[in-house]
């Protein structure tokens, strides 16, 4: 995998080698500061090993001399913000013709950069020549299936206050803080593997206190906690509605849960507050037997591997269960308070 940025990229290259998580990388950094000419040059060295995937992550003064202009206080004309931007998409998009997928980071600003203050927004202030570029860059290359955009605005958030030190750049061209990289670095490796089929393909859930509240063998289909004008209620109609999106993008998904199957079922085709309807669910294993041994039962049904697979139980000790027999299976953690739930999962 190739790095190509407009800022020192040492420790974006060392986070992702050392990183733990699959896929183990093998990282070259292109030349500093040398973006433009990289991507225009089809005969450039950088391209001449056989990479996968490259990340061309730049600044956006450095991409655009219009906006470093408008960062001087500087008059500036957006019709030419607008073409240099289409420039650099275009060089974009025919780099992704040379490797299996390419990724460009959104264009973001330190959080000290105040432009014209609240008028920041209107034509001529920074704020409003950022959100044109970005919004530019995204029409750009919506429609191409080898270069994505990536939201750096979220890892910036993530990072906070150290998202941006002044004195990294000017000791060393560094245009981001530890925090930011360490931050990408997971949205990273989940496109790498994307691009490799390893993305998780069926989420596997329990039914009491994971899909709704209350033990539905128990209470009864009436008195589960789901939906309502009631704060846990409505954080289960949330999880599942988190889940249904999934559904809608392609990911399967499975129940084991020990219960009554007719019960279950029941609750799941009767209860009005239901989001996930059984024609959600691609199969399921409802008895009071092993959870282990049905995961596994259920994957090989579906035709999957375990470590095509996610587990969530609201116990455990049934966590705990999957995750030693199967761990292949990935069994994150789970919250105790179902206000966390989608959140968790997202």
């Amino acid at each position: 995998y190739l790095l190509i940025c407009d800022f020192n990229s040492g420790n974006l290259a060392a986070f992702l080698r050392n990183d733990g998580a699959a896929p183990a990388l093998e990282v070259r950094e292109a030349p500093y500061d040398q973006v433009l000419p990289i991507l225009t040059e089809t005969d450039h060295p950088c391209w001449a090993d056989g990479s996968q995937g490259v990340v061309v992550w730049t600044r956006p003064e450095g991409v655009s001399p219009t906006f470093a202009a408008i960062l001087r206080g500087e008059a500036a004309e957006i019709g030419e913000l607008e073409r240099e931007v289409d420039r650099y998409a275009a060089l974009l998009a025919a780099a992704g013709l040379r490797v299996r997928l390419l990724c460009a980071p959104t264009w973001v600003v330190p959080m000290h950069q105040r432009g014209l203050g609240m008028a920041d927004f209107k034509v001529g202030g920074v704020a409003h020549a950022l959100m044109a570029m970005n919004a530019r860059l995204v029409k750009a290359l919506e429609g191409d299936s080898q270069v994505f955009v990536l939201d750096a605005q979220k890892w910036c958030a993530k990072a906070g206050a150290r998202a941006f030190d002044p004195k990294l750049w000017y000791l060393g061209k560094i245009a981001f803080g530890n925090e930011v990289f360490k931050a990408a670095v997971p949205d990273l490796k989940a496109a790498f593997r994307g691009i490799d089929g390893r993305t998780k393909k069926l989420v596997i859930v329990d039914l009491d206190h994971t899909l709704w509240g209350g033990v539905v063998g128990e209470v009864g289909i009436d008195e589960l906690v789901l939906g309502g004008h009631d704060r846990v209620g409505e954080a289960f109609v949330d999880f599942q509605h988190a889940l249904k999106k999934l559904v809608r993008r392609g990911v399967l998904l499975g129940i084991v849960s020990k219960n009554e199957e007719g019960v279950a079922l029941a609750a799941i085709n009767g209860h009005p507050e239901m989001v996930l309807e059984q024609a959600d669910f691609a199969g399921w294993r409802i008895d009071w037997g092993d959870k282990a041994n049905h995961v596994a039962s259920l994957v090989a049904e579906l035709n999957l591997g375990l470590e095509d697979v996610v587990f969530i139980d609201d116990n455990p000790a049934e966590r705990a269960r999957v995750h030693e027999a199967l761990p292949e299976v990935l069994v994150p953690e789970w919250p105790a308070d179902p206000s966390m739930y989608a959140a968790t999962l997202e």
